[in-house]
């Protein structure tokens, strides 16, 4: 069973998801950021809006700017259409999930990457010492 703060947190969610894809012109915010979750306080007054940005440095502090300068505007739309006589604060902040995933696909690719040139070296190896009928040397 869903409770209220998870209820509400989702409607938000979806209501927030809606307005930066249709309704924020704001160039920070475009098809490289997008709402990742909110979490309600347990007295619903405060809403924290997790979003990701896939880009550089430059692009993630731009769109956290944006959020900033659209709070008022995104709060009363917000209000416009949520079922609810309390409407949350809402503060914006970045999830870095994404970037820590991304990280580590990278860590990983490295890795693969290493491990092939070192099979590809001992193939070298191999081949070498079939050719001159010796032992192979460690």
């Amino acid at each position: 069973m869903f409770s209220r703060s998870e209820r509400m947190g989702d409607e938000i969610h979806r209501i927030l998801a809606s307005l930066v894809q249709r309704r924020i012109s704001d160039p920070r915010i475009n098809e490289a950021v997008s709402i990742t979750g909110v979490k309600l306080s347990k007295d619903l007054s405060v809403a924290r809006v997790y979003y990701s940005v896939y880009g550089e440095e430059e692009d993630r502090e731009g769109a956290a700017q944006a959020f900033e300068k659209a709070n008022g505007f995104l709060r009363r739309e917000l209000a416009s259409q949520l079922r609810s006589k309390k409407v949350p604060r809402l503060v914006f902040v970045e999830d870095g999930s994404i970037r820590q995933g991304e990280a580590i696909d990278a860590l990983i690719e490295r890795v693969r990457q290493e491990d092939q040139a070192v099979a590809a070296k001992r193939m070298e190896g191999i081949d070498e010492t079939a050719e001159g009928g010796g032992e192979p040397t460690a």
